[in-house]
């Protein structure tokens, strides 16, 4: 039985929160960084020690309470499975990448990205390979779902694409990728915040 708050299933306040902390927490840590901006600096320098010593700390809770908050909705992506037994093993996989993908993004807020470089960007790149895995299991695992709404892998797609042209930017032309970054974090959380009200609204 899907466990509830007040008739609202945890999974989709799961999804909700963790929106919320994104940009609750990260948008006033770019206002207390001198100079910020998403076409010049990577979404990390928030939590630069140096650089944001007044904001930092924003960009290391939003990224702790994100990875914790995500779990639920993670847990219950066996949902989709339990009127499709067909798509189970796609899901399973998706738990198993999500749940490190929490890991990750706590880690990611453990190791500031001046301080512990090595370690932040270890971490940085699990939590990109997490996101390019998830959006691939979930286009595929779910496309024939007779619940999914199919155009919401518009936005999936789409957002791979950001990714790797992040990550192809980052080593070729990295002036321009930091807005690709941004981007595909923003689709991301879109993503899984649409994929929460699917599950709600299908009634799974």
């Amino acid at each position: 039985m899907t466990k509830t708050i007040k008739g609202i299933p945890l999974y989709l306040i799961s999804v909700i929160l963790t929106n919320i902390f994104y940009y609750a927490f990260l948008i006033p840590a770019a206002f207390l960084y001198p100079g910020y901006s998403p076409f010049q600096h990577t979404v990390s320098a928030l939590g630069n020690t140096t650089n944001n010593p007044n904001g930092w700390f924003l960009f290391s809770i939003s990224l702790i309470l994100m990875g914790i908050a995500l779990i639920p909705f993670i847990l219950d992506m066996q949902k989709w499975n339990e009127s499709q037994p067909s798509v189970k093993k796609y899901m399973i996989a998706i738990q198993i990448i999500g749940l490190f993908n929490s890991f990750s993004m706590v880690m990611i807020a453990i190791f500031p990205t001046d301080t512990a470089s090595a370690q932040h960007n270890f971490w940085s790149l699990m939590n990109f390979l997490c996101i390019e895995l998830v959006i691939l299991l979930a286009i595929v695992g779910l496309r024939n779902h007779p619940s999914y709404w199919k155009r919401l892998s518009i936005i999936a797609i789409l957002d791979f694409v950001f990714c790797i042209t992040y990550l192809y930017l980052l080593s070729a032309y990295r002036p321009i990728a930091t807005i690709f970054e941004w981007l595909t974090f923003i689709l991301i959380l879109g993503y899984l915040l649409m994929l929460g009200l699917n599950m709600y609204k299908e009634e799974l």
